[in-house]
């Protein structure tokens, strides 16, 4: 399992950190989730019983949730607020373009209750597919679809009421 903590680490950072992020909402919280995470499978003997990555996933998405158990709603010293979309590269052009949109859907996001969102976040910014989100959160692939589904609708509502 080793060797491929590594692999899965360099392949799917980004959505783990997204991940972590849509959580904790803190850089800094995200960052100790994935740390945790990745020291407990590394010490770990257990081998995965199914999907590797989706392993690692919910690995950093416990973390995540401990971390904020542990630290409670407070937020932590020099640590700011963020969302999923801060610090994503964006063509100013196109940023200028669309910054109501942008804003208008991030907010639509981060608004979404929290078991939709982590649905969203895997499939979209993770790239996993359904059957990896499953395995990540512990229920059937039809729960999962079913969040997913239940955000788009959601988004579809909010972000069609703004712009109407």
């Amino acid at each position: 399992m080793r060797k491929n903590l590594e692999r899965i680490y360099r392949g799917h950072r980004q959505g783990l950190y997204t991940l972590a992020l849509s959580i904790t909402r803190r850089p800094s919280r995200a960052e100790d989730a994935i740390q945790e995470a990745f020291a407990r499978l590394w010490k770990s003997e257990a081998r995965p019983r199914g999907d590797a990555i989706a392993y690692v996933f919910a690995a950093v998405r416990n973390a995540a949730i401990e971390g904020m158990r542990r630290a409670g709603p407070e937020p932590m010293a020099n640590d700011y607020p963020a969302s999923i979309y801060d610090g994503r590269a964006v063509d100013p052009a196109a940023a200028a373009m669309k910054a109501e949109r942008i804003e208008t859907v991030r907010h639509a996001v981060e608004d979404l209750p929290e078991d939709q969102r982590e649905v969203v976040v895997m499939r979209i910014y993770a790239g996993l597919k359904f059957a990896q989100i499953a395995d990540v959160i512990g229920r059937p692939t039809p729960t999962a679809v079913t969040r997913y589904r239940r955000a788009l609708e959601r988004l579809r509502r909010e972000i069609g009421q703004d712009h109407e």
